[in-house]
């Protein structure tokens, strides 16, 4: 049973990470009118200030650290559901 939640629990983080991913530059788009300053878009990266810059990696790092945390307590939480009640899962 472990490595079928390990396999759970990757797939939650990789569709998680996406998922923030994509809501974290919409809301940066929304907020600052500008387009995120990802590493595949050179161009609004040199078109934004250094601030805006590390404030974008400051918040996808603090995001996927979301996600990181979520997803370990979620599978931390199926494990000891799966051994206090093997017969439901």
């Amino acid at each position: 049973m472990k490595p079928l939640i390990k396999l759970v629990s990757t797939v939650v983080s990789v569709i998680g990470g996406i998922v923030g991913s994509k809501l974290l530059e919409t809301v940066w788009t929304q907020l600052t009118g500008d387009d995120a300053p990802k590493k595949k878009n050179k161009e609004a990266r040199s078109e934004q200030s250094l601030v805006r810059v590390v404030g974008f990696a400051a918040a996808s790092a603090a995001t996927a650290a979301l996600i990181k945390v979520g997803t370990e307590r979620g599978a931390d939480k199926l494990v000891a559901r799966t051994k206090s009640r093997p017969e439901e899962v």
